[in-house]
C-alpha cells in the first residue's frame, strides 16, 4: 500500500476520533457542540513552543544494527518518527484544540498529534512483534512495551504482550498494576481491554 494511502487513512481515522470526542450527549448534532466548533474557528494563532512536547532519545530504545524485515521496517518507522515533534492531544477534540492554541496551529498540532499516534503504534507492534517471533527478546521486548505504555498508550495489543511477559516472569502483580491502571484511565476500549488482561490471569 502506498505511503502516501496510508498517511491519509490514518488522517480520516484522527479526524473521526477527534470530532467524536466532541460532541456532547452522545451526538454531534447537539447545538452546544456546534455553537463550540463556530468559536473556535475565531481563535487567533498562540505560542505553542512551549508545549510538553514528547522527546525520546534513540539510547531509550534497544535498536539493533542486526534487524532485518519486519523488526527493522517497526525500528525505522519508530526512528522516522522520533525525528518530528510529538505531542500527545488524545484527551482533545478538533475544538478543543483551536480553542486553545488558535486555528492557524491547527493544522501543525494535528501533525504533531498523528505522530504521537504513529509512535505509540509503531513501538507497539515492533514490541509485540519481537515477544511473538524472535526466542530470547522478550528482555527488549519488554523495554519497548513499557515505554509505549508510559506515553499513554491505549492500544490492546501492547497491553497484552506486555502481560504475557510478566506473567512469563512469574509477575503476575504487575499485571494487576496494569489492570489498575487502565481501570483508572479514560480510554474509549476500556471494558475490551480489562476483559483482555482479566483473561490472561490464572485463576
Amino acid at each position: 500500500m502506498p505511503i502516501i494511502l496510508i498517511f491519509f487513512i490514518l488522517f480520516i481515522i484522527w479526524v473521526n476520533v477527534k470530532t467524536k470526542r466532541g460532541a456532547t450527549d452522545n451526538s454531534k448534532w447537539d447545538t452546544s457542540y456546534w455553537e463550540k466548533e463556530r468559536e473556535a474557528n475565531f481563535v487567533r494563532k498562540k505560542d505553542i513552543s512551549n508545549l510538553d512536547y514528547i522527546t525520546i532519545s534513540e539510547d531509550e530504545l534497544p535498536f539493533s544494527d542486526t534487524a532485518g524485515g519486519e523488526e527493522k521496517y517497526r525500528q525505522d518507522e519508530v526512528r522516522r518518527t522520533l525525528s518530528c515533534k510529538i505531542l500527545n492531544l488524545s484527551g482533545m477534540s478538533n475544538a478543543d484544540i483551536k480553542l486553545a492554541y488558535g486555528t492557524a496551529n491547527f493544522p501543525e498540532l494535528s501533525m504533531y498529534d498523528q505522530n504521537y499516534i504513529l509512535l505509540i503504534r509503531n513501538l507497539g507492534l515492533w514490541g509485540s512483534y519481537l515477544h511473538h517471533n524472535c526466542e530470547g527478546q522478550d528482555t527488549r521486548a519488554k523495554i519497548i512495551l513499557e515505554r509505549a505504555l508510559s506515553l499513554g498508550s491505549d492500544i490492546k495489543d501492547t497491553y497484552v504482550s506486555l502481560a504475557e511477559i510478566y506473567l512469563a516472569e512469574h509477575h503476575p502483580e504487575k499485571v494487576q498494576e496494569l489492570i489498575r491502571q487502565v481501570e483508572a484511565s479514560d480510554f474509549d476500549l476500556k471494558d475490551s481491554l480489562l476483559r483482555a488482561l482479566n483473561e490472561l490471569l490464572p485463576d
